[in-house]
């Protein structure tokens, strides 16, 4: 007789998601023991997603299999939306005006470097083409991150920098 087979939910990380991982899952015996299984967690796995494990469900003949219905976690930097990931960065107020570069963070943990364009504005989203999700069955083929640009002003001045930022303001016609 056929086992029968298994589900089960299993959380994931974003990080889990965007590299793919390992993971040691406990499985209840119907005799009461537990029996310990290590499964893989494809990368570009998605929300609602089920992995099927064959011949990991219950026991008989053929084994059943087992599903795992994948719920990913909340991550406090990236929103996802498919292949796309969406972070915020925050720039320094001559980056944005002159041009320069600001660090980015991946879910994986590294960090690339992100071309502001001289005159970017507030909330301006740029995109790393690439750099997002991977497709499920194709982790070579993945998405693009938007990194929003946020401008971090100075909150005090010395008189030199007050003194020069109301020359360029009297320079743009700008009353101080």
């Amino acid at each position: 007789m056929a086992g029968q087979d298994i589900e089960a939910d299993v959380e994931v990380s974003l990080r889990e998601a965007y590299q793919g991982s390992q993971r040691v899952l406990e499985l209840a015996e119907p005799d009461g023991s537990t029996r310990r299984l290590e499964v893989k967690i494809p990368a570009g796995v998605d929300e609602g997603a089920r992995i099927r494990i064959s011949g990991q469900g219950m026991a008989g003949n053929p084994r059943g299999n087992l599903y795992l219905r994948v719920h990913l976690l909340a991550d406090p930097q990236f929103t996802r939306d498919g292949t796309t990931l969406r972070t915020t960065v925050h720039a320094p107020l001559t980056t944005v005006m002159l041009g320069g570069e600001v660090p980015v963070p991946l879910p994986d943990g590294r960090r690339l470097m992100l071309r502001v364009p001289a005159g970017t504005n507030d909330g301006r989203s740029l995109r790393l083409r690439g750099q997002g999700m991977p497709q499920t069955g194709h982790p070579d083929t993945r998405g693009d991150l938007y990194a929003e640009i946020h401008v971090d002003l100075p909150t005090h001045l010395t008189e030199e920098q007050r003194r020069l930022f109301e020359a360029f303001a009297q320079s743009l016609g700008s009353t101080v």
